[in-house]
């Protein structure tokens, strides 16, 4: 029998369901659990992330070095165990309903609907009269079949109606639910948050960059463009290789990732004479001192849905070199265009090209932007993120 709640006079009772621990969010939900608004409760349809497995497109077998799930109450949901890939019918855990009306909460947080676990909470809410809010981070439509985009965005806006409220990113994520038809007024900014120890390395960062610079055999005078993530196509690492060359200035690039384009990628620097560092996987915990160690960080992605690396990067005051395909791109977002970024035509080497000669070869501009990161990265203290989820929860409930 459908039950609705009374608005709480107390703290939100909320509760998340998510595929599995997601390095990107468990700041988010240690600061909703440390928050006096919030009763929170995660709860996990998989184990995906807590072991050490093979990531396909990385080509090596990983585990995050950080802590996934502590800080914040949480438990796993029956058949976690089972779950090995994350997608639609590969998500199932029937039991989440119950466990949903063991919980008992006011609201329930959806990290999207590209799950059956998820679509099965969201039936579970409608059915129970809670309200449902989506934390979306989508931002681009990846589909490159016209038939298939059209059919996702007439689906797509009957299940996002089900919705009352929608956390947002960034300006680009904004963008994307307009056009599914979500109204201004049911979206709320929730600033996408990031590990301690990136703000711990960005207040000690001119020890930290002359231990690390050293360690890799830096000189003073290079200016280092650091890029991170997943080597493959997609990334158009090579755009960055084939920009360099010939520049006389003495530039450095730093690749921390691995994947299967890395042979070509090495082959492609050595033949432009490009001075580059692969240093394979970097696990979570030694990025700040790599990103303090740098520069610019430059990328070219042909789709990237966020780019939380570009966060990661302007938090330790990094300016940005951006493709314009990269969902974190935007005049509120963390990459602003003109103001701590760069922002060119994905493909479009000569303008790539120029953007690493503005900042490279000017000092002063490559200081101005620098310190337009940091002012930037200061919208994404975890108080802004709890005031938005705050903001979301009060108004679905209302």
């Amino acid at each position: 029998m459908a039950t609705s709640r009374a608005k709480p006079s107390g703290p939100i009772r909320a509760v998340v369901v998510v595929s599995h621990p997601i390095q990107y969010y468990a700041p988010l939900y240690r600061a909703l659990a440390a928050s006096a608004e919030f009763d929170l409760l995660v709860l996990f349809a998989a184990k995906i992330g807590l072991e050490v497995r093979r990531d396909v497109l990385m080509g090596v077998d990983m585990a995050w070095n950080t802590d996934l799930v502590g800080g914040y109450p949480h438990r796993f949901l029956d058949g976690a165990d089972r779950i090995q890939h994350t997608g639609l019918f590969q998500v199932d855990n029937p039991g989440v309903g119950a466990a949903l009306a063991e919980a008992d909460p006011d609201v329930v947080l959806l990290h999207g609907y590209a799950a059956m676990t998820n679509i099965k909470a969201l039936a579970w809410a409608r059915l129970n009269q809670r309200p449902v809010i989506m934390i979306s981070d989508s931002t681009i439509d990846s589909s490159a079949q016209v038939l298939r985009r059209l059919l996702k965005r007439t689906l797509a806006r009957a299940v996002l109606s089900q919705f009352s409220a929608f956390l947002t990113l960034g300006d680009r994520g904004e963008a994307y639910l307009a056009r599914y038809g979500v109204r201004p007024s049911r979206m709320f900014r929730c600033p996408a948050m990031i590990d301690a120890a990136f703000w711990q390395a960005r207040e000690h960062r001119a020890e930290r960059r002359a231990a690390k610079r050293g360690a890799l055999g830096i000189g003073d005078g290079e200016v280092v463009l650091i890029a991170a993530g997943k080597l493959y196509g997609g990334k158009r690492l090579l755009d960055v290789i084939a920009a360099l060359k010939g520049i006389e200035a003495p530039i450095r690039l730093v690749i921390a990732g691995d994947g299967e384009q890395r042979a070509e990628l090495e082959a492609a620097a050595r033949i432009a004479g490009v001075k580059a560092d692969f240093l394979g996987f970097v696990n979570i915990d030694a990025l700040p001192d790599l990103y303090a160690a740098g520069d610019i960080l430059v990328h070219a992605a042909e789709v990237e849905q966020y780019g939380m690396v570009l966060l990661e990067a302007a938090v330790v005051g990094l300016p940005i070199i951006a493709s314009d395909r990269i969902g974190a791109v935007g005049p509120s977002s963390i990459a602003r265009p003109g103001v701590n970024a760069l922002v060119y035509p994905c493909g479009d080497v000569v303008a790539l090209r120029a953007a690493i000669l503005e900042l490279a070869s000017a000092p002063e501009r490559l200081a101005q932007m620098a310190q337009a990161s940091l002012a930037v990265s200061e919208d994404h203290r975890a108080a802004l993120s709890v005031a938005g989820v705050e903001a979301a929860c009060r108004a679905a409930m209302g």
